[in-house]
């Protein structure tokens, strides 16, 4: 499916989500009201034929990716989090989530014997596709793609390090006019991802977390179904006020029947690799934090529309509470 872009942006969302709560560590642990308040700007540029940009709407042939183009845009996002004193939490905010205008998840921390159970509703109600992505002959026109998910995570298994994740999507296209010309390339429809991670500390500064997942898309039109692997790891470096952190993932997609306009089965790979950098207690401000976020994004399929690189830089601040 045509979602190489938003895999992105979802891999800055993991990246920069848990060191909001490295920086809510002492307030985590605590009952009652806590949360924090970020905002800033994203930077990106690629030459992704799918991006939804007035600059990118009109194409001249259909081999390759599009001409660059980049964009600058400000963000917002709030976290909020309420515990009770047997250590269940509930919380909600919109997530740091860049290239959408809105997001939304809610959910509860359950903590187990041995264990924890952290499992969440998502909702997307904002996200700009094109009508017809393959248009040639006019501009293209956007719609709105609505996504709504479940996210479950089950934590130190057992008291150990290993965690597994099982997220479920249903994508509603509001007028998929490329889908209502060809059956096969239909978008709406469910994914599927299962995956294990495992946090294994190397020292008391440094951690190391290799991540592992099958994922599925259940998609009416057949040419954009698939089996994929995903693959990645995560190094940690918490020294005195500042957090490093530095990720490297991979993907593998097969699609399940041929493209009705390049009459080949679709195959793609792609990395992405990024940096962060967190600042604790900024200008001697305890509950004051600054992120910086900077990565590199390609995918490479044997159907050259789909090629695309990317890079991405992301820079807030924010509050704890």
């Amino acid at each position: 499916m045509e979602r190489n872009i938003v895999k992105l942006f979802i891999a800055v969302i993991w990246i920069v989500a848990p060191q909001t709560v490295i920086a809510q560590e002492s307030g985590g642990s605590e009952t009652g009201l806590s949360g924090s308040l970020q905002v800033g700007a994203f930077f990106f540029q690629t030459n992704s034929q799918l991006y939804v940009e007035n600059s990118n709407r009109d194409i001249d042939d259909l081999d390759g990716p599009a001409d660059a183009y980049d964009e600058i845009k400000g963000l917002a996002s709030i976290f909020l989090r309420y515990q009770f004193e047997g250590g269940t939490a509930l919380y909600a905010g919109n997530p740091l989530e860049i290239g959408q205008d809105f997001a939304f998840s809610a959910g509860v921390i359950q903590p187990l014997s041995n264990s924890t159970l952290d499992v969440a509703l998502a909702w997307v109600p904002i996200n700009d596709v094109w009508k017809n992505p393959y248009h040639l002959d006019k501009a293209r026109e956007k719609t709105n793609m609505d996504a709504r998910g479940l996210r479950i995570k089950w934590q130190e298994i057992a008291g150990s390090p290993w965690e597994i994740i099982y997220n479920i999507d249903r994508i509603d296209i509001d007028n998929d006019e490329i889908g209502g010309l060809e059956k096969d390339l239909k978008r709406d429809g469910w994914k599927y991802e299962l995956g294990v991670k495992y946090a294994l500390s190397l020292n008391k500064a440094f951690s190391l977390r290799p991540e592992l997942s099958l994922s599925y898309g259940d998609i009416e039109g057949q040419s954009n179904s698939y089996l994929g692997v995903n693959g990645g790891v995560q190094l940690q470096h918490v020294r005195s006020l500042w957090v490093l952190t530095g990720q490297l993932s991979g993907f593998y997609n097969q699609y399940e029947k041929n493209h009705p306009l390049f009459d080949k089965t679709r195959q793609e790979t792609g990395v992405m690799a990024l940096i962060q950098a967190m600042r604790l207690n900024l200008f001697g401000v305890e509950p004051l934090f600054a992120n910086i976020v900077a990565g590199y994004a390609m995918s490479d399929a044997n159907i050259d529309f789909f090629d695309n690189q990317t890079i991405f830089g992301l820079a807030t601040v924010g509050i704890n509470f």
